[in-house]
């Protein structure tokens, strides 16, 4: 039997992005679909371990929240599940959320359930049908088969721009940054140094030593809320390309060095003499893929000067630059500090399309924004935005910002 769907906005990618994109474009009255290829919601979250809730606060001592809205829901969400009473200072410094997979699964699912969003995991986009710049149809296919998608508005949260891609929006490809495969080791002691020149340090003296194959020193080690684990961030490859026959390759490369890193720390760094591998990833987080070419790119200048956009600004971005660039140490640029800038609309729009927008790592940004924006923290608050907007425009590409700003600022979102 033919399976045929409709809505007002479709969301494709149930990340923090396109979580947020579903429950504001309910919340401002549309229709909603969510389609996550992965079983679970969450994205590089859950789905490549990354441990850390990063862009909720601009950075330093004098602090401040810069993203609230739907961000603030999955805050609240965890806070009554006993996993988040406040933000934390990471080992570089920056003010964070830790966060476990396994809890963020179930909070999302939980706020998904409250949305009042309609939502399918298990099912992936394959094609999208375009003309004129419109997007008519996506065909997704599940295990039972294929079926189509027809609505109004589109959001592309998918990480990777692929709805965008696929629907002949302009996008650029980008591999300067890194690519990492997170892993979680077990029965590790309390207290020691884990610093990242003590991981540099540790690594060196395992490559002295003869150990070889190697992608980075550079790295970071976070204990797991509440147990004896740590995660393990250090693993550092530019994935040229996002074909299989690529993505296969580096994830089985990555694979190959959590069990050399675990091997490594076990001789090297003390504190790790008896620990033990629990899991890593499934999936290779990704910094950076596709970006959508946007009617605004946002630059350098925007992140450095905390540029502020009065009259298009409908999200604050608080983290600073941060730079993986392959096996060379994580560059923190200038652009560090405590005040936040403003991202606006445009940045959110590719180039000649009338019913799609954009949220996450995906906008239009240049290297050193992108660096910046890519947190989860801030795919939130864009994310909420492309789904505002979505709502309250029409397929004819037609919108009003300041309508958009103000149903931002009902939804509790910090613009």
């Amino acid at each position: 039997m033919k399976r045929n769907l409709s809505c007002d906005v479709a969301v494709v990618g149930g990340g923090s992005a396109g979580i947020a994109a579903a429950i504001g474009a309910h919340d401002a009255g549309a229709k909603v679909l969510l389609l996550e290829r992965n079983p679970y919601f969450g994205g590089q979250a859950t789905h490549s371990q990354v441990h850390a809730y990063c862009g909720f606060c601009t950075n330093g001592d004098d602090w401040k929240q810069v993203v609230k809205g739907v961000g603030q829901r999955v805050l609240d969400k965890l806070h009554s599940m006993g996993r988040f009473d406040s933000f934390t200072y990471s080992p570089t410094g920056n003010l964070y959320v830790p966060q476990d997979p396994e809890y963020t699964k179930l909070a999302l699912d939980e706020l998904v359930e409250e949305s009042g969003v309609d939502y399918l995991l298990c099912c992936q986009v394959i094609q999208a049908d375009t003309e004129g710049g419109r997007i008519r149809r996506l065909t997704c296919a599940d295990d039972a088969g294929l079926f189509t998608v027809e609505a109004e508005v589109y959001v592309d949260a998918s990480g990777e721009a692929n709805l965008s891609a696929m629907a002949g929006a302009p996008v650029e490809f980008h591999c300067d940054q890194s690519g990492c495969l997170v892993f979680r080791m077990g029965n590790v002691r309390h207290g020691m140094d884990y610093s990242p020149a003590r991981i540099k340090a540790a690594v060196e003296q395992a490559i002295a030593d003869g150990m070889t194959g190697f992608s980075a020193s550079y790295g970071t080690v976070c204990r797991a809320q509440d147990t004896d684990d740590y995660t393990v961030n250090i693993i550092s490859m530019q994935i040229p390309g996002l074909d299989a026959a690529t993505q296969t390759k580096y994830e089985m490369e990555g694979r190959r060095q959590v069990h050399l890193y675990a091997e490594a720390f076990r001789r090297y760094l003390p504190g790790f003499e008896n620990a033990y591998l629990i899991y890593s990833g499934p999936r290779m987080g990704y910094r950076e893929s596709r970006r959508i070419a946007g009617e605004y790119q946002l630059c350098r200048e925007d992140v450095k000067t905390s540029r502020k956009y009065p009259d298009t600004g409908i999200a604050r971005g608080g983290w600073g630059a941060e730079l993986h660039l392959g096996s060379e140490d994580v560059v923190f640029g200038e652009e560090r500090g405590a005040k936040y800038f403003d991202i606006p609309l445009p940045c959110l729009r590719p180039k000649g399309m009338k019913n799609l927008w954009c949220g996450g790592r995906i906008i239009s940004a240049d290297l050193i924004a992108a660096s910046s924006i890519r947190v989860m923290a801030t795919g939130f608050a864009t994310g909420q935005a492309a789904g505002v907007a979505a709502a309250l425009s029409t397929g004819r590409g037609d919108y009003d910002t300041a309508a958009i700003r103000a149903e931002l600022e009902r939804q509790g979102a910090l613009i």
